[in-house]
């Protein structure tokens, strides 16, 4: 008669693999996340940098956007939104940088921005010695809906251009 496995070394078994199993599809969900969030810089010249704003702009043609930035401070538009309240997944954000000849790309999923609690975003440049805040919440962003929400160049000629889709 062949011995039989004792039930403790079965469901220790069991656990084990469930637990290697877990930490894999953590990894995997870990790994489409980062991709999500992964900032992107590659090296352009003014003119692709210009083609790439464009074409990005373009969605928006005739649509002002949401913030503007004078004197280093941020003024909210009063203009209505074009699709107020439609659901949002992300903000979507360009930046060119001319002392480099770069353009960044990155996304940042609306769900990291309610985990602020209601506090305003902050963006700060490395060379900045005082970040601008926003005065702009995930509550804000979601009443308002998709939309153009920052075209601003400065006068170094960085641009950035700031959506939601």
């Amino acid at each position: 008669m062949a011995k039989k496995t004792p039930w403790p070394v079965i469901v220790l078994g069991i656990g084990a693999f469930a637990l290697i199993m877990g930490a894999a599809l953590i990894a995997v969900a870990g790994y489409f996340v980062y991709q999500q969030f992964a900032i992107q810089a590659t090296a352009a010249t003014e003119e692709d940098a210009a083609q790439e704003f464009a074409l990005a702009a373009s969605r928006f043609q005739g649509q002002k956007p949401y913030l503007a930035i004078k004197d280093g401070e941020p003024i909210v538009s009063n203009d209505r939104p074009a699709k107020p309240g439609e659901p949002i997944d992300a903000i979507h954000i360009l930046v060119w940088d001319p002392d480099q000849g770069r353009v960044v790309r990155f996304n940042v999923p609306l769900w990291l921005l309610r985990m602020s609690k209601g506090h305003p975003i902050k963006i700060q440049h490395d060379g900045d010695e005082a970040p601008v805040r926003l005065k702009l919440t995930a509550a804000d962003l979601e009443k308002r809906g998709p939309g153009l929400i920052l075209d601003h160049k400065d006068a170094g000629g960085q641009r950035i251009l700031v959506w939601a889709q």
